[in-house]
């Protein structure tokens, strides 16, 4: 069974004024760690760790980028909105050749 995204609340009281944020505001997230998440949230999704010919955006990332888009603005992406969600990059630093991290 897969994991549920837990996104912490805010930690001001009482909250700032961009929390919780307001859909019609762009809002920049990073998630850490795309490999060891989507495998937990997503587990029968892949993600391609060759950093020669895998596809961008990715499916699963575009999926984990789609769910923390619900679960921050309680709904869908739109897909009428234009640019509602952009994958903008995939960290693949962390990803491993020979024990040399790849940057």
């Amino acid at each position: 069974m897969a994991l549920e995204l837990y996104i912490p609340p805010c930690i001001g009281t009482p909250a700032g004024r961009l929390h919780p944020p307001r859909i019609e505001s762009p809002l920049r997230v990073q998630i850490e760690g795309p490999l060891e998440s989507i495998q937990k949230l997503f587990p029968s999704a892949a993600w391609e760790t060759s950093l020669v010919s895998r596809p961008f955006p990715q499916a699963a990332g575009a999926a984990l980028a789609a769910l923390t888009f619900r679960h921050i603005f309680g709904t869908d992406v739109r897909p009428d909105v234009r640019g509602d969600m952009v994958v903008r990059d995939e960290y693949m630093g962390w990803v491993k050749q020979d024990e040399k991290i790849l940057e």
